[in-house]
């Protein structure tokens, strides 16, 4: 099973994890106390190790953006790619797999350029879309 959310907390910036069985419900931040807000989700990085268990064993559809910090196209995508986070809460977990630190699991889908996007819907990939992606199009391919 997956580990749930990533929320980031509007009052002192630590990161919280959301529980699937907590999404919708008032929480607090585990450091200062503030209520937690679902738009202020954010990515959840996953590498060759946390792969299985965050993506294949999500309980919820999965977007996940293989990156690199090498790629200026990857830069400019990332505010699109937080906006996503917080928009699709509680219905996709986005998810960032960076290439260079995680190459075992890029070799494994055959990944030959970046950004791509892989869209999982029960631990299975439904979709690989090469290049940015919209919103739009990620809530269609994943029927949310």
């Amino acid at each position: 099973m997956d580990s749930g959310y990533l929320l980031q907390c509007s009052n002192c910036g630590t990161r919280n994890r959301v529980p699937h069985d907590k999404v919708g419900q008032r929480g607090k931040c585990g450091k200062c106390g503030a209520p937690l807000v679902g738009s202020h989700s954010l990515p959840i990085e996953v590498t060759d190790l946390t792969w299985e268990k965050e993506v294949v064993g999500s309980a919820s559809p999965a977007m996940v953006e293989l990156w690199s910090p090498h790629c200026g196209i990857c830069s400019q995508y990332e505010l699109s790619v937080r906006q996503m986070a917080a928009n699709l809460y509680g219905k996709v977990r986005v998810l960032q797999l960076n290439v260079d630190d995680n190459p075992r699991t890029a070799q494994h889908y055959n990944i030959r350029g970046v950004p791509t996007v892989l869209l999982f819907r029960d631990g299975r990939l439904v979709s690989t879309l090469v290049g940015p992606q919209g919103e739009r199009g990620i809530r269609e391919a994943l029927g949310v």
